[in-house]
């Protein structure tokens, strides 16, 4: 994920390992960033595509807005 702090990048990285959850979210927003770069590389769209990258910025969105909210978490109930 891009503008990532180092810090929230290395917990990232530690939740993957150990939350089932982070990881599918972590998962899934990769996904929705290389369907959104495959449909923004396209000269035109669609009005299909235009509802579609629409539909895919906002889940991408909630995605990313849910794992910030899991590394917030993790840095409260971390100590240090």
């Amino acid at each position: 994920m891009t503008n990532m702090t180092p810090a929230d990048l290395e917990i990232a990285t530690k939740l993957n390992e150990v939350d089932s959850e982070f990881r599918e979210l972590w998962d899934e927003h990769q996904i929705l960033k290389e369907s959104l770069r495959r449909l923004t590389e396209k000269r035109y769209l669609t009005p299909e595509e235009e509802v579609e990258m629409k539909r895919l910025k906002h889940l991408k969105l909630v995605g990313k807005d849910k794992i910030a909210m899991k590394i917030a978490a993790y840095k409260v109930s971390t100590p240090g």
